[in-house]
């Protein structure tokens, strides 16, 4: 099973994350639009991103800087990034912003995070 160990500039290095993937589950995103005649015009295309959730469990938690990172990295328009698996093989992501990302500190007042990042291949 691979395990993300970098996305970016961010070095997960006292454990690896975990991998969650998504693939297209066949949705079909559409919108309809009224032409100048009255008439009714739609458009549709089949969803197919791909996506991958890099989760942080047990051991695998977060540092106050790689959260401020990531949360920063997230925030930039249009930018992709390297994520580096366990074994060197790379993949190009983005931020999924469609979907939202979630740090929980490991108790309260703690500067460790457990996390859910999601990203979509390129």
């Amino acid at each position: 099973m691979l395990r993300a160990k970098q996305l970016g500039t961010v070095i997960f290095e006292r454990n690896t994350l975990f991998i969650e993937e998504e693939f297209a589950d066949g949705s079909v995103m559409g919108e309809t639009v009224i032409s100048a005649a009255g008439t009714h015009i739609a458009f549709e295309a089949g969803i197919i991103t791909p996506y991958v959730t890099l989760i942080a469990k047990e051991y695998g938690w977060l540092t106050e800087s790689q959260r401020e990172e990531l949360v920063s990295m997230r925030k930039q328009p249009g930018a992709t990034f390297t994520l580096t698996y366990d074994d060197d093989t790379t993949e190009e992501v983005r931020f999924a912003k469609e979907k939202n990302m979630i740090f929980t500190p490991l108790f309260e007042g703690s500067k460790k995070y457990t996390a859910v990042i999601p990203l979509a291949k390129i």
